[in-house]
């Protein structure tokens, strides 16, 4: 095999599941971070690579991507594990497209699905349920959003990652119009949506991770849903668990095709009790957290998606076995622990997402350094906090 994968913003699980799932095929990988010591960087399945931070440096990011393709990485295929590096890239993409192979659709496509907005209309025309919500431009719009929507509701980017990067969340929270307003005040610089909140639990947020090629072909499907998340209900998985949802992956590739998408996504859902519906949360247009879930099951997205970039595409896989678990290791546990003290969450509730087969997004006794390094770093923070 002498065509690389390019992993790129190779910092965390996200990350690690593409490495790790190439590695199966023995694909040679390079990983890319800003960081050094970004836990990509360091597996025993990659080579690493310093590339800059594309959100705060997209032109030297592009730039030493352009620099790694005249070199090592020439002919390679490149895998993004968020935003900023699609962003970065999407104007660019002509100049890169003759050095790298690119497995996903064409900035023209790309750069509206980014928005929020434009995922929600595409939705509301082929009938997809989607959260009711509100765009304010003012004001004078929020306070009347405070009238026509029921509390709570959240104030969500309509592109996040300079967001996520200021306030460390996904999401503002507003339970009244009060609450609401300084919402509005600390997020109107990202142009949010407000939209009313699906009830539910973590439990009911469900996924569609996928593989299309570029004629639309579903080359890879996997469904499974969120056990837990950090913080809880608006925060990112901690334990997840496959299921295979046929029904679900039927509807999450009709609005696929209504995008037009060819490349690795999630489309996530929340299932409402009220109605037993699937609203649209989000499509990310890219590989996400607990991708290696997929592959564990025996949906191997990124080595599907490294084949099909080779002009060698494998024959399509839909559904595999459930109820395999993943979990974010020491992360998982931490968070549980703090739950189970202040009562949201009991033993059993810990234990029932612990129940093998399972999957950790980290440790990998092959692959031990990212998980040492992370604990390190976790147990460094607390020392520092003490």
């Amino acid at each position: 095999m002498t065509v690389p994968a390019i992993v790129l913003q190779a910092s965390g699980p996200n990350a690690l599941g593409i490495i790790r799932s190439l590695a199966r095929d023995r694909i040679p990988v390079i990983a890319c971070d800003h960081d050094p010591g970004a836990l990509g960087l360091i597996s025993r399945h990659a080579a690493p690579h310093v590339l800059p931070d594309p959100l705060n440096d997209p032109e030297g990011f592009v730039s030493g991507l352009l620099a790694l393709g005249e070199g090592t990485g020439r002919d390679g295929v490149l895998f993004a594990t968020h935003d900023e590096a699609l962003s970065a890239i999407g104007p660019h993409e002509a100049r890169l497209d003759g050095l790298f192979r690119r497995p996903w659709s064409p900035w023209e496509r790309l750069e509206p699905l980014l928005d929020k907005s434009h995922q929600h209309a595409v939705a509301r025309q082929i009938g997809f349920p989607v959260p009711r919500t509100i765009e304010p431009a003012d004001d004078a719009d929020v306070r009347a959003a405070a009238d026509e929507l029921r509390f709570p509701v959240i104030l969500k980017p309509r592109e996040a990652p300079e967001f996520r990067r200021r306030f460390r969340a996904q999401v503002i929270e507003a339970n009244g119009p009060e609450e609401l307003m300084r919402g509005w005040e600390q997020a109107a610089p990202y142009d949010p949506q407000i939209s009313e909140v699906i009830p539910g639990g973590d439990d009911a947020l469900w996924t569609l991770g996928s593989y299309r090629a570029a004629d639309g072909t579903r080359l890879g499907s996997f469904t499974g849903h969120k056990l837990r998340q950090w913080p809880p209900r608006f925060g990112t998985a901690r334990a997840a668990e496959a299921f295979w949802d046929p029904d679900l992956a039927r509807r999450g590739h009709e609005l696929l095709d209504a995008l037009q998408w060819h490349g690795i996504s999630q489309v996530e859902v929340k299932r409402d009790p009220r109605d037993g519906r699937d609203y649209l949360i989000e499509v990310n247009p890219r590989s996400w957290l607990w991708i290696s879930l997929a592959t564990a099951c025996g949906v191997n997205l990124p080595a599907i998606c490294h084949r099909d970039a080779r002009g060698a595409p494998p024959a399509p896989v839909a559904g595999h076995a459930g109820r395999r678990r993943w979990v974010l290791g020491v992360k998982h546990l931490g968070a549980s622990v703090h739950e189970i003290r202040s009562g949201s969450w009991s033993v059993g509730e810990l234990a029932s997402t612990l129940r093998p087969p399972l999957t950790d997004g980290v440790f990998d006794a092959r692959d031990p350094r990212p998980a040492l390094a992370q604990v390190r770093r976790l147990l460094g923070r607390r020392g520092t906090r003490g």
